[in-house]
Parts: structure tokens; sequence; C-alpha cells
């Protein structure tokens, strides 16, 4: 009996030792496969996806209130609860024509690169987590676009995702307010 119960030991141990291993390689598999979340949305037809960490809210687009002598793809200004923050639209900084309102249309407030604005978009997918070994290099520019604005690109289900780098592309002249003193 007491051999019986050895063995029966024996086979527990060994079991146990199996289970730690493969619950290692569990854990290092899963900081192989390390994803991003980004925030899709819907710009000129494309689709474009920023970092959720830059993304504050998405909003219902309001009536905007047109601000005189700004560049176009400032489209106005709006109150949030408080604090006036303009209105880009994206689109045309992409080199896409101007976005026209429908009830799709979203503001994405953003923060990035030290800049607060609400970007006009066509639409707002959702959040999608990317594994980071999914994303490849962008193979095609888009007109108005500096590669350094992109973090990359990825093809799936719903067609090719543009991975946006919001604060390289908030470092563009387009974004940088010149202020004139008296």
């Amino acid at each position: 009996m007491k051999e019986s119960t050895a063995y029966e030991i024996q086979r527990v141990l060994q079991d146990m030792r199996e289970e730690y291993w493969r619950s290692l390689e569990e854990v290092e598999e899963d900081h192989q496969g390390e994803a991003a979340d980004y925030l899709v949305l819907r710009l000129g037809g494309e689709r474009f996806g920023i970092a959720t960490n830059l993304a504050r809210e998405v909003l219902r687009a309001p009536k905007l209130v047109r601000v005189p002598q700004v560049p176009p793809h400032i489209r106005g200004v709006i109150n949030l609860r408080g604090q006036i923050v303009a209105v880009t639209d994206l689109g045309q900084v992409l080199g896409f024509a101007a976005a026209a309102s429908s009830d799709g249309t979203r503001l994405v407030v953003v923060e990035a690169g030290g800049l607060l604005t609400a970007l006009l978009t066509e639409g707002v997918e959702g959040i999608r987590s990317i594994p980071l070994a999914a994303i490849e290099p962008l193979t095609e520019g888009l007109a108005g676009l500096p590669r350094d604005a992109v973090t990359g690109q990825v093809a799936g289900e719903g067609g090719l995702l543009v991975l946006l780098d919001l604060p390289q592309l908030f470092n563009q002249t387009q974004f940088i307010v010149e202020q004139k003193g008296e």
C-alpha cells in the first residue's frame, strides 16, 4: 500500500511540474502577442486609427461657430463644457475634400503634442485592439500625409486601416499657430 501511495505522489508532482512549465510558456506567448488599442474612424471614405490614449471623447457634431481668417481645415469652434475647442477637419489635412455634415458625423476630441482639438470625422467605427506584430509599414502614401505621421497599416476584414501618429501630425506647419503681438 505504501508503494501505491508513493507512486501516486510521484505522478501528482510530475503533473504539477508539467502544469507549471505550460503556464510559463503561455505567459511568454501572451507577452509576444502584445496589442495596442486604436479608435477607428472614417475620413474621405478611408479608415484611420488613432491611439485611444490620445482620445478624450466622441461627440455628435454640434453647430460650429465659424472663425474668420483661419485656415480652411479649421471648420470652427465649439464650447466643450466651458472650454473653447477648435474643430479640425482632419480629412482636409490629409488631402481629402472638405467633410460634409451628416447623421454619422462625429467629433473626436483629442489631445496630442500639446494641442487640444476636436477632429471632424465622417464616423467612428469603435475601438479595435491590434496586435503590434500585425502592424506593417505604410505601402502607399496618401496625398498630403507625411510618412512620419503614420505609425503603419493593418489589413483586415474591414479593409485597410491606416494608423496615424497624431503627435507627429500635429507638428506639421498647418497646426502651428503664430501669435502676433501688438
